[in-house]
């Protein structure tokens, strides 16, 4: 906060609920208001209008404020009316209980959907995977967004740590990520990462992240460690010259569609039923 973050993202499936405690108690400590921005995400269980509502109900709870912005998880399940999502977000909304709702990891033809199932109240942006290393969101999903005019929000903008210099994985999530991995050992990329970063006198963190930022993405790093907060404010603040961008372009040109042409980040989700959902996320104690 001190270094003009304002934009904190959570969700419900995060330590079932412990996140959102953590920062409701940790945002009320340090007397933030309503100038900071405060997200989350009802998960893609949640397959109709009452339990969406719900669940926002709950995330309020745990959080002791209104949430600013309310998102879907992801999709339900293939055979789920989205329509009884997109109406209990609306809903929400309508009632005061959130600012406004987004979408997470839908892919475009989905926010299309969405945008036809929404009555009074429209999404303002789609959370899903972007970065210099997963560029599939640029085919066809940054297009459909910004007809819509919703934002973009940026989940994994550094993958995980590899666009940050992590080459090597140190848990479970980086040695199960192949985008990660792939990364990491992208010389091509992790080159041109390195130039620039020397050019510009600034760390590889910031620079991936302004990469982004220089598209119209809001990303949403996360780090463990206190001293890596200055180094993503200044992805927020840092302007990239054109040789930069060209540079970071030419060197990720082939992740526009190495993991598809389509967006399809937890797209499998979409066979799994409700229930099972559910069940798998309680047994594991969230993700």
């Amino acid at each position: 906060m001190e270094l003009g973050l304002n934009f904190f993202d959570t969700a419900e499936i995060y330590g079932l609920g412990r996140s959102e405690r953590l920062l409701g108690e940790a945002l009320r400590r340090h007397g933030a208001g309503y100038d900071v921005v405060v997200a989350s995400k009802v998960a893609g269980y949640r397959f109709y209008r009452g339990l969406v509502l719900r669940g926002v109900e709950s995330i309020n709870r745990r959080l002791g404020r209104t949430v600013d912005l309310i998102q879907a998880h992801w999709p339900p399940p293939a055979w789920v009316p989205l329509c009884s999502v997109v109406r209990g977000l609306e809903d929400a909304v309508l009632r005061g209980l959130a600012h406004y709702y987004g979408l997470s990891n839908y892919p475009a033809p989905l926010v299309e959907r969405a945008l036809e199932c929404s009555r009074r109240v429209e999404p303002v942006s789609d959370q899903v995977q972007y970065s210099l290393a997963y560029r599939s969101p640029e085919n066809r999903l940054v297009e459909t967004l910004e007809k819509a005019g919703m934002a973009l929000i940026a989940w994994s903008p550094l993958a995980k740590g590899a666009l940050a210099g992590t080459s090597r994985p140190r848990d479970p999530a980086q040695r199960g990520d192949p985008v990660f991995r792939e990364a990491a050992s992208d010389k091509t990329l992790q080159t041109a990462l390195d130039e620039a970063s020397r050019r510009l006198g600034a760390p590889r963190a910031s620079v991936a992240l302004a990469w982004l930022v220089s598209r119209g993405a809001v990303p949403i790093p996360g780090t463990r460690r206190a001293e890596r907060v200055a180094e993503i404010a200044l992805g927020g603040e840092l302007e990239l010259p054109g040789w930069a961008l060209e540079l970071l372009d030419r060197a990720s040109r082939r992740y526009l569609e190495r993991w598809g042409r389509c967006y399809r980040s937890l797209q499998w989700l979409r066979l799994v039923p409700c229930l099972a959902q559910y069940l798998a996320v309680r047994l594991l104690g969230g993700v």
